[in-house]
């Protein structure tokens, strides 16, 4: 993994990003395996919980399309994947690891069905990324890119997943449209129902020429070192609502508006700290955060506009509390480098 840093000075304020995983550190729910460096975390995500270690019976060798997709039905296997072209792949297959060498391309979809599953490395081309499963599934360092008319969908079964990380890794939109084509998309709850359960993103980047991300009725959701774009348009650079609770931001830039749905309780328990935000429109930083929350707190938190209304405004918070500065002139185009952000292919 990567040491990153990227500093963003202003006259108002000073925002750090360290996306740092720490080869010592023991994180909560996993107490064996070392995953990423989340840093401290406010009392409402302190028992966010990683995915569960998938129990591995056998060592493979993948070199043909043939022995992958064998593999990926087959309970209890750990397999390194050679460089090399592939199909598609619907993981189906409980406790099991796929080890990607550089140049290997899954040339299509990648589902996640079974559970207890460990993806890292690879490039995912045509995608999308699925996530079907009942949890314990951890996505480290994959690259993908989806073509327009479908969205990586992270919505699971309608009964809910539970643990679930996606970090070091870039998911991107390409030709997309304004209706759909998330980078990451996660549908709302089924009556009362949780969709998921412990989400953690790390150092994460979400890149879309349409809609960025939605995260729906998701409880204990913590998110860190992560850019989030939707291209300079007003299409979602962040949506939280439909009941998530126990959500942790810290250390994120977000381009593109802020948007909710207004139609219930969006966020119960919310700590975001160091959020700084570009937006081509005057979409006040309440909106997908502040707004019909409880219990919710924005600290140290940046928005810059392009928008001639408002500017020099303090963002409106909502229901929210906290001490940010006001807001800064945008020219609409340049945002800090963050070429660092996401997976390292």
């Amino acid at each position: 993994m990567r040491n990153t840093t990227l500093i963003l000075l202003s006259s108002i304020v000073i925002l750090a990003i360290g996306c740092n995983s720490s080869d010592d550190s023991v994180q909560p729910g996993n107490s064996e395996t070392p995953i990423y460096d989340l840093g401290t975390l406010p009392d409402i995500a302190k028992d966010i919980e990683w995915p569960l270690e998938p129990r591995i019976t056998e060592q493979r060798e993948i070199f043909t399309n043939a022995e992958l997709q064998e593999a990926i039905s087959t309970n209890g296997t750990s397999a390194k994947v050679a460089a090399g072209i592939y199909n598609g792949v619907n993981i189906t297959c409980d406790d099991c690891e796929f080890i990607l060498e550089d140049g290997a391309e899954i040339q299509g979809s990648l589902t996640f069905t079974g559970t207890r599953i460990k993806w890292q490395g690879g490039l995912v081309t045509t995608g999308p990324v699925v996530m079907n499963s009942n949890g314990d599934v951890l996505i480290d360092n994959l690259h993908s890119i989806t073509n327009g008319g479908e969205l990586n969908n992270f919505s699971g079964p309608v009964t809910g997943w539970n643990r679930v990380a996606l970090i070091n890794s870039t998911l991107e939109v390409v030709n997309g449209d304004f209706n759909g084509d998330w980078a990451l998309f996660i549908q709302g709850k089924n009556g009362t129902d949780f969709r998921g359960r412990n989400l953690i993103l790390a150092n994460v980047r979400l890149e879309s020429d349409a809609q960025n991300n939605r995260f729906q009725s998701i409880q204990n959701l913590v998110v860190v070192d992560s850019y989030f774009n939707s291209n300079v348009n007003a299409k979602n650079g962040l949506r939280i609502h439909q009941g998530s609770e126990d959500v942790f931001m810290r250390d994120v830039i977000i381009v593109g508006a802020n948007t909710n749905s207004g139609e219930e309780t969006q966020i119960t328990n919310g700590v975001f700290e160091r959020i700084t935000r570009y937006n081509d429109v005057n979409n006040h930083f309440s909106n997908g955060i502040g707004f019909n929350t409880v219990n919710v707190t924005i600290n140290y938190s940046q928005c810059y506009t392009a928008s001639s209304n408002g500017i020099g405004e303090p963002p409106s918070l909502g229901v929210a509390s906290g001490n940010n500065p006001g807001m800064k002139v945008w020219d609409g185009v340049t945002v800090p480098d963050v070429s660092n952000f996401g997976s390292d292919h």
